[in-house]
């Protein structure tokens, strides 16, 4: 299982400061036994942050580390696959989460 360090570095390697041009959004991202944090994203910027925020665009819980880096890879299918499975829950702007393909890309 990844610290929070790991998974921090791993969004910040996939965020795209192109994709993220006009984004304004703060998304919470809990994972069931592992962390909570939120990501802050700002107009091509990227904050990173382990806590709970009070007022979150979106919320996203994942079942696991691995379900949480399939959403977050790029990769739509596989994202589109754990939503349908029951794998990520979400509250909030759904419309945030369908920005997540432009803001993070999967490593090349």
């Amino acid at each position: 299982m990844a610290t929070f360090e790991e998974l921090k570095t791993g969004l910040e390697t996939a965020f795209d400061l192109e994709g993220a041009k006009g984004v304004e959004a703060t998304i919470q991202i809990n994972i069931e036994d592992l962390t909570n944090f939120y990501v802050d994203i700002n107009d091509g910027s990227l904050s990173v942050v382990e806590a709970d925020h009070d007022d979150p665009g979106l919320t996203l819980t994942f079942d696991s580390q691995e379900t949480m880096e399939k959403v977050f890879s790029g990769d739509q299918q596989a994202a589109m696959g754990a939503f349908m499975q029951g794998k990520v829950k979400f509250s909030g702007d759904m419309g945030l989460g369908q920005k997540l393909g432009s803001v993070f890309k999967p490593p090349a």
